[in-house]
């Protein structure tokens, strides 16, 4: 059914990608996709909506920021939940002081429980992306490093064994993303990758309050840097 949709009016160009993104959204509710549906490929659906892929993925980007569509690499895009995506657009309108303090709070909570249910292939997976993290950060990519960040903390999240925690820290991570984009700096990174390192061991040793005390001097300084970013008022 999804081969035989097509957008009611063409994408115009003004705006061209908010054209974009209400054909996907169209496509969504007018081929009633539920969460965990796969949109069309890439090439696809940019064919169908008559626009280049690099405007495509923009608003694909745009999408998986509010909370409405789920990237996954090398698998696809797919639908997220509508509460998520619900709370994600509330998110999007908070101040990052406000959105950054209940992700601390999250990140204790990890920092407490990890160590205590954590499995072996998820510490091997923490210390694969400490790695990428850091190559990232030698390399200057700072959108990588996001990335791989990401990564780590989402895995970290999984450690806890809570899937609540791990669909809240999604949700925030997307949030605050941006925030994260535009006050990151080299040194900035390589000094939270060596926090990272530190919370890897104390998970791995079972040590909750060695990884509690990591967790908090990294939240300091992502505040520190927020600050001198001037995100703190965002």
């Amino acid at each position: 059914m999804i081969e035989e949709w097509r957008p009611s009016t063409p994408p115009q160009r003004k705006p061209l990608v908010d054209q974009v993104i209400a054909s996907v959204r169209e496509l969504i509710s007018g081929e009633g996709l539920r969460a965990g549906d796969r949109l069309p490929s890439e090439p696809n659906l940019a064919r169908r909506l008559g626009v280049g892929r690099s405007t495509l993925r923009e608003a694909i980007r745009v999408l998986a920021h509010a909370g409405v569509l789920d990237i996954k690499q090398g698998s696809g895009t797919y639908v997220r939940q509508p509460h998520e995506a619900d709370l994600a657009s509330r998110l999007a309108a908070a101040r990052v002081p406000e959105v950054f303090e209940v992700r601390a709070a999250l990140e204790v909570l990890v920092a407490r429980t990890a160590p205590l249910r954590r499995t072996d292939d998820q510490v091997a997976a923490l210390r694969t992306a400490v790695r990428d993290c850091r190559g990232h950060a030698e390399t200057g990519d700072i959108t990588a490093f996001i990335e791989a960040d990401s990564r780590f903390h989402r895995i970290a999240a999984e450690a806890a064994d809570n899937s609540v925690l791990v669909e809240l820290y999604e949700v925030l991570r997307r949030s605050l993303e941006p925030a994260l984009l535009v006050v990151a700096d080299v040194v900035e990174l390589q000094r939270a990758n060596d926090r990272h390192e530190v919370l890897v061991d104390a998970i791995e040793a079972g040590d909750a309050d060695a990884a509690v005390e990591a967790t908090r001097a990294h939240l300091a300084e992502t505040v520190a840097l927020f600050e001198a970013g001037g995100g703190s008022g965002a």
